[in-house]
């Protein structure tokens, strides 16, 4: 599961509405590349989602996240931040995560 912190969901639920996404639709997150490479992780808003979706609900935004995504992101958290220059969210992997990878590369990059 994929946690999304206070602030972000608040964040979010905002965007959500400015959209107007359809009941089906949510916020997809998803990975760019595979295990043990330099990951890289990015978030969208839909409108629709995939039979093979994995979907859930955290603090009241629905999350959806295909397959080959989920391994990677699984118990990953969402958060936003925002200082004097920048705003935006960031996704953070849980370490225990790395530790599971199952391509015995030693887990930091997983």
């Amino acid at each position: 599961m994929i946690q999304l912190s206070d602030v972000a969901a608040e964040k979010i639920k905002g965007l959500i509405d400015e959209k107007a996404l359809a009941e089906e639709g949510g916020l997809r997150i998803y990975a760019n590349s595979g295990c043990c490479s330099n990951n890289s992780f990015g978030m969208t808003l839909e409108n629709k989602q995939f039979p093979e979706d994995n979907v859930f609900e955290s603090q009241g935004v629905r999350i959806l996240v295909d397959p080959s995504s989920f391994s990677q992101l699984e118990g990953a958290s969402v958060n936003y931040y925002k200082d004097d220059n920048t705003e935006g969210f960031t996704i953070e992997k849980s370490h225990n995560h790395a530790q599971q990878c199952g391509c015995g590369g030693g887990g930091h990059n997983c």
